[in-house]
């Protein structure tokens, strides 16, 4: 759909250009702009060049590193920041004691928030190699490379000391993993009598579902999702030695977040700030937000949060 000319004339900035925030809001509409040939400016006299100095980036500061940053804040890959880490993992109880896997991890943001809150010991697991070396490097950065590290994991080959973890964190991660039962089951053996396992993770909205808004998003992932309803968490994690103590539907929260981070940015975003080699990084990523807004928005798809606890070898929960 083109937008009427007279909202175009109105929404364009004085030099006839749209602003990114415009540019985005089209995007998400799905509409197009029309722009209008801007003005002739007046020849003016040259003008002195400031010098400004920057530091070369390091390997791992790609475009996309720099933009998912931008969007979701600083050492963060998708939405969360440092308030929404901390009210999730308070259900942890967490002390200096303990230690804790992030699978998942990204850019280790909230590996680093936890380390730095409650003193705990965190290991970050990342597939992406490239999110896992900048990760990594912003650990170093901040001076917890040893507490709270970040490494390239393949899932499918995932195991892990027997017994040595406290508690077991994951954020939209899992729906990537093709054999579930297998990871869980890794994930189960690793955690101590007791132990904690957390995640939030996109669900389908009922088991075997199929419709093509879901095809289009699993076709266009980064990573091929292997979704699993809610249902089927509740039926493997109960083969399982995990007893489940929380499992909720927190989509309407999750999509408030993806809107608001893409808000702020837009807002903070001047004309001319995105320049021609970091724009196919936008569109990749605006792309690949509005399809996942596009499956929850018909409903087949969800978000949901699990918090188990491992019981006890050889005890019964009538025995806790």
């Amino acid at each position: 759909m083109v937008a009427n000319s007279k909202t175009d004339q109105e929404t364009q900035d004085d030099k006839g250009a749209f602003s990114l925030r415009e540019r985005l809001t089209a995007w998400w509409e799905g509409y197009d702009l029309l722009e209008t040939p801007a003005e002739p400016a007046p020849a003016a006299e040259p003008e002195a060049t400031p010098v400004h100095y920057e530091p070369p980036k390091q390997r791992w500061e790609t475009s996309r590193v720099t933009l998912v940053q931008k969007v979701w804040g600083e050492g963060f890959a998708s939405p969360g920041d440092r308030n929404h880490i901390l009210t999730m993992v308070q259900i942890f109880g967490l002390d200096p004691a303990m230690t804790v896997l992030d699978l998942g991890a990204g850019l280790g943001g909230a590996a680093r928030i936890m380390c730095e809150k409650f003193g705990v010991w965190v290991t970050g697991f990342e597939v992406d190699e490239a999110l896992a070396e900048a990760g990594m490097a912003l650990s170093v950065k901040y001076g917890m490379g040893e507490k709270a590290p970040v490494h390239t994991f393949d899932p499918a080959t995932f195991e892990h000391k027997q017994g040595s973890v406290d508690c077991v964190f994951s954020k939209e991660f899992l729906f990537t993993v093709a054999d579930k039962r297998k990871f869980l089951k890794a994930v189960e053996n690793l955690m101590k009598p007791k132990g904690q396992f957390l995640f939030i993770d996109f669900m389908l909205a009922k088991r075997h579902l199929r419709s093509p808004t879901l095809e289009t998003w699993t076709e266009n992932e980064p990573l091929r999702p292997h979704p699993w309803a809610l249902e089927d968490y509740q039926e493997a994690l109960g083969e399982l030695r995990l007893d489940i103590r929380v499992a909720e539907d927190v989509t309407k929260a999750f999509r408030a977040m993806v809107i608001k981070g893409w808000a702020d940015y837009t807002d903070s975003a001047g004309p001319g700030s995105v320049g021609m080699e970091s724009a196919p990084t936008l569109v990749d990523e605006v792309e690949l937000w509005t399809r996942r807004i596009q499956a929850i928005d018909s409903g087949d798809l969800k978000v949901c949060r699990i918090h188990a606890f491992k019981k006890d070898s050889g005890l019964m929960m009538s025995n806790w």
